[in-house]
């Protein structure tokens, strides 16, 4: 298959009737991206320890013949696709991080319609995406005028508070027309705007001199469910709409001791900033209360804060995005993004991200991906590319 295109520029129309063959193609060329997502997906890659994953990452940048392949400060990979003209810039990014650390066993099982093994889709078979995109737009035809900026950033998860795209964008000085985030899944994400957010952290410690005769006087474990308790009376308006999650809670070492500290974290997400700096204090002042009452140390501490931000429903980038999605047959879900979307939003440029297919236990040991839906979801991402570098995605 070979799609050029035109020096004259296309229309969306012509764009969307490439999506069918496009789709054939791509399933034909599945190796392509396939091996790199299982290369990829058998490195160990908590945040903050990426470097393995990302190194592979460079070396495949390095083969496609990117220009510029490198690895920055923050320990993300870069490359530049160049373009017919490269007058701007297309940045594609999918994040290095994994929930998985090392201690889980990194082995992908790669079945006729599925792959199978921790991080698969969160976020191997994403990075596959871009790490194979060279090679896969070579295979395809497709040359585009503007440059890609290929993007493998680290940092991303939990309390690394979006330090690698954040870093990236910050001391990047290319004219970026837009971004593309990728994800795994799920298939029909459609992310345009990201959220405010507070994740925080409440350690909990019983002093040295605890009276354990005490009125109300246990271990840990009691005063952090005692806790949990009270932070989950906070109202927790419905507009706009907030949530508060409580993600995990570590205490005790053994079955027949009493622990004397212990962590909680949660995160409280809103459409309003003005909800998460209230439910902030709130949580605060209960934090500080209950330390009076009960004699313990108890303190939240701020891990990371995001600002809403985003682009309009109406932004041609959206409203290309979604026909794009209809004519490969995927059902857009309008999900607000609380990762690196945010990055490239607040540096001032429109962005979304997507998801490429559908998967099952995410975030589990066991989690995995369908393969015949994943062409429909890298072919929705090709189009898009294609789109923005035809100027049809700007306002």
């Amino acid at each position: 298959m070979t799609i050029q295109s035109m020096a004259g520029g296309m229309t969306l129309e012509s764009l969307l009737k490439d999506i069918p063959s496009l789709i054939k193609s791509l399933r034909e060329n599945r190796e392509t991206y396939l091996t790199d997502a299982v290369l990829l997906g058998e490195i160990p890659a908590p945040t903050f320890g990426e470097e393995e994953r990302v190194r592979l990452a460079l070396d495949r940048f390095r083969e496609n013949g990117l220009d510029n392949p490198e690895i920055d400060e923050f320990g993300n990979a870069s490359g530049i696709l160049p373009g017919k003209v490269g007058n701007s810039t297309i940045l594609v990014m999918a994040h290095a991080d994994s929930v998985f650390g090392s201690e889980v066993r990194h082995v992908l099982n790669v079945g006729s319609d599925s792959i199978s093994g921790p991080g698969i889709a969160d976020n191997a078979i994403g990075m596959a995406a871009i790490v194979g995109l060279p090679k896969l737009l070579d295979k395809l035809g497709i040359q585009l005028k503007d440059d890609i900026l290929l993007l493998i950033n680290t940092k991303s998860l939990g309390v690394a508070n979006l330090e690698g795209s954040r870093g990236f964008l910050e001391t990047k000085q290319r004219p970026i027309r837009a971004g593309i985030c990728v994800e795994g899944a799920e298939q029909g994400r459609l992310s345009y705007s990201g959220l405010g957010a507070l994740r925080g952290q409440i350690n909990l410690c019983l002093p040295s001199n605890y009276d354990w005769n005490r009125f109300g006087a246990a271990g840990a474990i009691s005063h952090l469910t005692r806790l949990v308790s009270k932070v989950m009376e906070i109202p927790v308006p419905k507009e706009p709409k907030t949530k508060m999650v409580f993600g995990e809670i570590h205490s005790g070492s053994s079955f027949n001791t009493s622990p004397k500290s212990g962590i909680l974290r949660f995160e409280i997400s809103s459409e309003g900033d003005e909800v998460v700096e209230e439910m902030e204090a709130q949580v605060n002042e209960l934090c500080e209360q209950y330390s009076l009452e009960t004699g313990l140390e108890v303190k939240m501490e701020v891990v990371a804060k995001r600002q809403n931000c985003g682009i309009p429903f109406t932004h041609p980038l959206v409203k290309t995005t979604r026909s794009i999605m209809s004519e490969a047959g995927i059902t857009p879900a309008v999900d607000p993004s609380t990762g690196d979307l945010n990055s490239i939003i607040l540096a001032g440029h429109p962005g979304v991200t997507l998801g490429l297919t559908q998967a099952e236990n995410l975030r589990e040991a066991n989690e995995s991906i369908k393969l015949e839906p994943l062409y429909s979801g890298i072919a929705q991402m090709i189009t898009l590319l294609r789109a923005i570098d035809q100027g049809l995605c700007e306002s």
